[in-house]
């Protein structure tokens, strides 16, 4: 029988977590103690009536109805005196912005006229004073909204300022032309290009559509020059050399823009897990192998289960993404140090390049791998993990 997907354990499971990894009344708690039972006896009736077994759902809600089905939620975190009615940290969306915000980025890219420019700036400012007073009237702190409200009200505060909207339209101005250069060569994406800064992971994405291509780049890639953005067209496009990129992702001005960016987002590091704290970690493995030099990245456990990726290192934002799934009693510490010591490597040593082309796990590397005292133990223990070994 093929496996199926039940929707939004996974989403659940992810909240359940997030509300553990602080204190919380003991009321919440009680409350939340319910929830999880009545999910897990859902998904277990979904299940029988199914005819099908636990272990034949996709991997990530496995991992996830498995994270619930064994959760001490009175062990899990200490008890806050708080307000059982106060909305639970990261849960409040702000409705109707992703909408609005996702019209203002294609509108932005298909402006030519100043006078259409100076419109959205306009409609821009006045949605962010808007926000900023509707989470005043209501009392609510960034914490309380969704990572993806906060990221947008971040975007709306820093291009509220008509400096940095001015700089936004002038890049946009430099990366199409060379972005459509190169388009003009290829085979499977079409001009124009709609040419749209946001935040994401990675240098870039593309969308080809038969009429158009959306190239979407990180934000604080407005500070870019004609040749940068040059150079992200043959990388993107043409399979051109991505180091001079990447190296100007280094910048200070990047990360000026990157550091306001996230400041105005409100972006709460998750270092604080239920089980697990990333911080002690990172300090244990810092001292023991780093002799206490490394500066610390930004760390945070992912959202999702995940079972052969376990972690993850970002250079351009200098962060740690490690895989809530190593967020259990029952995992072994040296496990979840070792995925830690092993993304402070990438961060240690960087990235290799030849010929254009990127290599993080060298010789060097894995080398320096090996050196961690419980090496072997902690390999066997995360093939054990990621082969559904609970």
């Amino acid at each position: 029988m093929r496996s199926f997907r039940i929707k939004g354990v996974v989403g659940f499971a992810d909240r359940v977590r997030r509300e553990l990894s602080a204190p919380i009344s003991g009321a919440r708690k009680s409350q939340l103690r319910g929830e999880v039972a009545e999910l897990i006896r859902q998904v277990d009736q979904i299940v029988v009536n199914r005819g099908t077994r636990i272990e034949r759902l996709p991997p990530p809600t496995r991992r996830a109805y498995h994270f619930l089905a064994n959760l001490d939620i009175d062990a899990a975190t200490p008890v806050a005196a708080a307000d059982a009615t106060e909305p639970s940290p990261g849960t409040i969306r702000l409705v109707g912005v992703r909408s609005y915000w996702q019209s203002i980025l294609r509108r932005l890219a298909l402006a030519s006229v100043a006078g259409d420019r100076d419109e959205l700036y306009d409609s821009i400012r006045s949605t962010n004073q808007k926000i900023e007073h509707n989470l005043e009237e209501q009392g609510l702190a960034m914490r309380d909204l969704t990572a993806q409200s906060r990221t947008i009200r971040g975007w709306l505060a820093f291009f509220a300022n008509r400096q940095n909207f001015d700089a936004y339209v002038v890049a946009i101005d430099r990366a199409r032309p060379v972005f459509e250069a190169v388009l003009r060569r290829t085979e499977h994406f079409h001009q124009p290009a709609i040419v749209e800064f946001q935040s994401i992971s990675g240098l870039y994405k593309l969308r080809g559509r038969r009429n158009e291509t959306r190239v979407i780049l990180p934000t604080p890639m407005i500070v870019f020059s004609s040749e940068l953005f040059a150079l992200l067209a043959e990388a993107s496009l043409a399979n051109g050399d991505k180091q001079p990129v990447m190296a100007a992702t280094a910048s200070d001005e990047y990360q000026s823009v990157q550091a306001e960016l996230e400041a105005l987002s409100g972006v709460e590091e998750r270092a604080g897990g239920v089980h697990r704290d990333l911080d002690t970690s990172f300090e244990r493995i810092n001292e023991r192998y780093f002799s206490g030099s490394l500066a610390r990245p930004r760390l945070t456990w992912s959202r999702s289960f995940t079972g052969r990726k376990f972690g993850h290192y970002d250079s351009i934002r200098d962060a740690v993404m490690i895989s809530c799934s190593l967020d259990r009693a029952n995992v072994p510490q040296h496990a979840l140090d070792f995925v830690v010591y092993h993304e402070l490597l990438h961060k240690k040593l960087g990235i290799d390049w030849h010929n254009g082309r990127a290599s993080a796990h060298t010789r060097e590397f894995r080398a320096q791998e090996r050196l961690f005292d419980r090496y072997s133990e902690a390999e066997a223990a995360l093939k054990k993990l990621a082969g559904g070994g609970s």
